[in-house]
């Protein structure tokens, strides 16, 4: 056995790629043959699904080799791939149905504004965060994501594009009959596309200068640059040919996707699969990419075939590839990682009042006089609101209680979710179930809701022990997406999901039909978050949490159990995100798919980080502000535009945030406060020698001072010796 395993070893990737596909195939159309249509193979899996699925997996590897080629040249994961070929692949489609434009001219000019629009990101934003960590480049592309969906949106609009369209048929009249199913000209035309495309593909990184020039960058980048390889222009190279790969994907799945103009929610599934077929070729082999691709495609074509009552299961399956392949190449995987830690360490550190103004009486009061007011404002002003403003009010605040859940988690833990509305989904679910079905009163089913987030997120957090960085985010992205269109489907699980949820009685006496009572409610709860989220930050389990996100071995060397810390924060967050979940159940008052979606986890991330993750009063600016704008009816259809362009312009220009803006101003007051009490405070000196170029008198003060305290050490210590002596 052990001699059949180094002979696999000694093989050439092709030929195991080869042996790989080759022999299941073999060994399929064998058993389908001898057990003929009436066999269970051929009842199961019939020749023209597995054909079927084939073609279509073929699309999907296409998509994810721009994801890999941008991995290997860049080191981060590109959020932003499936949103641009979306946005050009609408525009193309929406001008062929609506303006009469020829389809055999709208693909190839597709194709062409692809690589264009890759290029120009490219060397417009990806280079202006070349110093970046990849974490912040990753996010980047969410952002990149939410304005390219802006566009969409908007360009869709502007052509009169505005409905969904169920398959886009190519003008090609053939029709081929395999088995069970009639291929039409859509299909036969990715048959003649596609391995067209991968060989000029194949030939351009294997027998050109700049493709070879590539592939060397993307194995040691340093070395590269002392070769003289230009890598910057071979970047734009890269994103060129990703940014066409991407439209072209888009405008062949469109005849068994179909096309959904401007609905923003629709990226995040047409991602899915091109990320699960990139993460099993380990983000590196593009061969590999094409076989998973091929694989993920005959899978999902044969899992619809058997439940087709249900085939968003599907989704479902993706989550467990996704889980499965990184958990199987963890080794290969985080040495990839290695080269560039990415935490949020990287960003501006909100630093606390000094130690030295803490307990001055004008601080504590100031502090106290502010958050008084800003409480107040809280409770009193919605007081006076409509009832519909008043829900709009609460649906607010949960998406802040989603915020400080993802502050513990990313902001102090490092860790990226763009779950967490999936796990405030599950706690929802048993929320809804247990008022409809136990009549259990509120504040039970909140603490039970809460005690359910916490047990999902370490669910979520054991993978995140192996599965680190950049790759949990896919993860957590899969399990929201798998939630929404599988679990919280009334089609799968009828008898849990809850289409009506009355809000019942808080401890068997208050009545929470009002609005506005529910609006307390749910402030009280986010202030408790609060609370205990900022007491546990100033905590020994706080120190340690952020500790261990800052250098993990270290941390293991000084004795920390790293794999406690880390699932505590999964614990906290969850508990925080599943309190959330509930308390949305009981303001909208029912359950069904887009409750939790999982455009939604991606935008109160996405808002978090242009407040702030740093810390959780950024956090809180940042996604209140969003729903403010919300509310304003004249923005229109500029709003996801407008958030994908802010968090770009926050990643670049504020690092930790519009917090950062709140907090800069805070340390001018400090700054005052203490020149007038004549308190020399380090930690506000040094932020104004960044400020000005003359610091002179600040490090003389420093320096008399430093040398007063010795002079009378010494002295004391003489003194001591002298009576001593005596």
């Amino acid at each position: 056995m052990n001699a059949l395993g180094a002979r696999w070893r000694a093989l050439d990737g092709r030929a195991r790629l080869a042996i790989a596909i080759g022999v299941p195939l073999a060994i399929y159309i064998v058993i389908g043959l001898v057990g003929g249509r009436g066999g269970v193979v051929r009842h199961r899996a019939p020749f023209g699904i597995v054909a079927l699925g084939t073609v279509h997996g073929t699309v999907i590897a296409l998509g994810a080799m721009g994801i890999i080629l941008v991995y290997r040249a860049n080191r981060f994961i590109n959020f932003a791939h499936g949103a641009l070929g979306s946005f050009v692949g609408v525009i193309a489609i929406g001008l062929v149905l609506q303006h009469g434009l020829s389809y055999w001219i709208a693909l190839p000019a597709a194709v062409i504004v692809g690589a264009g629009l890759g290029a120009l990101i490219e060397f417009a934003v990806i280079r202006r965060f070349q110093n970046s960590s990849r974490l912040v480049l990753t996010v980047a592309t969410i952002g990149l994501a939410q304005l390219l969906g802006g566009f969409e949106l908007l360009g869709s609009k502007a052509i009169n594009f505005v409905s969904l369209v169920g398959g886009f048929d190519a003008p090609l009249n053939i029709h081929y009959r395999l088995d069970v199913h009639d291929f039409k000209g859509d299909e036969l035309m990715i048959v003649a596309i596609v391995p067209a495309v991968i060989a000029a593909l194949a030939w351009f990184l294997l027998k050109t200068d700049a493709g070879i020039g590539v592939r060397a960058a993307a194995e040691n980048v340093d070395r590269a640059l002392l070769l003289g390889i230009p890598v910057r222009r071979l970047s734009t190279y890269v994103w060129l040919i990703a940014g066409a790969l991407a439209s072209l994907t888009y405008m062949l799945q469109a005849s068994f996707n179909g096309v959904k103009p401007g609905v923003a929610s629709n990226g995040p599934t047409v991602l899915l699969p091109l990320l699960a077929a990139a993460v099993v070729a380990r983000m590196e082999s593009l061969p590999l990419a094409f076989g998973a691709g091929v694989g993920l495609g005959i899978m999902e074509e044969v899992v619809r075939w058997n439940s087709a009552s249900k085939p968003s299961v599907v989704w479902v399956v993706y989550l467990i590839v996704i889980i499965g392949a990184l958990l199987l190449q963890r080794g290969k995987l985080s040495r990839a990682q290695e080269g560039g830690g990415s935490s949020w360490s990287s960003t501006a550190i909100i630093k606390p009042i000094p130690t030295e103004l803490r307990h001055l009486p004008e601080v504590r009061w100031g502090k106290a006089i502010i958050l008084a007011v800003i409480g107040l404002a809280f409770l009193l002003v919605p007081h006076g609101w409509s009832a519909s403003s008043q829900l709009l009010a609460g649906f607010s605040l949960v998406w802040a209680m989603i915020a400080v859940s993802l502050v513990v988690l990313t902001g102090w833990g490092g860790h990226i979710s763009l779950g967490q509305f999936g796990i405030a989904g599950v706690s929802g679910m048993l929320a809804a179930n247990l008022v409809a079905n136990n009549n259990l009163d509120f504040f039970a089913v909140i603490l039970v809701a809460g005690l359910m987030g916490a047990v999902v997120a370490l669910i979520v957090g054991i993978p995140a022990l192996r599965i680190r960085g950049l790759f949990l985010a896919v993860t957590t992205l899969g399990f929201a997406i798998a939630l929404d269109n599988y679990f919280l489907n009334q089609n799968t699980f009828p008898q849990f999901i809850q289409t009506s949820v009355s809000r019942g009685l808080l401890w068997e006496r208050f009545d929470l039909e009002n609005n506005y009572d529910l609006y307390v409610v749910v402030l009280a709860f986010l202030t408790l978050s609060i609370l205990a989220s900022i007491g546990i930050r100033k905590s020994r389990s706080g120190r340690v949490l952020v500790a261990t996100r800052d250098n993990q071995r270290a941390a293991e060397s000084a004795s920390v159990p790293t794999t406690i810390t880390k699932l505590s924060g999964f614990l906290l967050a969850g508990t925080i995100a599943g309190v959330a979940g509930a308390l949305q159940i009981m303001l909208i008052q029912g359950l069904s798919v887009g409750t939790f979606s999982p455009i939604d986890s991606i935008t109160v991330f996405s808002t978090a980080v242009i407040g702030g993750l740093g810390s959780i009063t950024g956090a809180l600016i940042g996604v209140l502000l969003f729903k403010y704008l919300e509310t304003l009816t004249w923005l229109g259809d500029l709003r996801l535009a407008l958030n994908g362009a802010g968090l770009l312009v926050v990643l670049y220009l504020l690092p930790g945030g519009l917090g950062q803006l709140v907090f800069g101003l805070r340390d001018r007051v400090l700054r005052r406060i203490a020149d007038r009490r004549g308190i020399l405070v380090p930690s506000l000196v040094a932020d104004k020698r960044d400020e000005s170029g003359d610091h002179a008198a600040d490090e003389v003060d420093l320096l008399r001072g430093a040398l007063a305290d010795s002079s009378s050490n010494g002295d004391g210590a003489k003194r001591e010796r002298v009576g001593a002596a005596k």
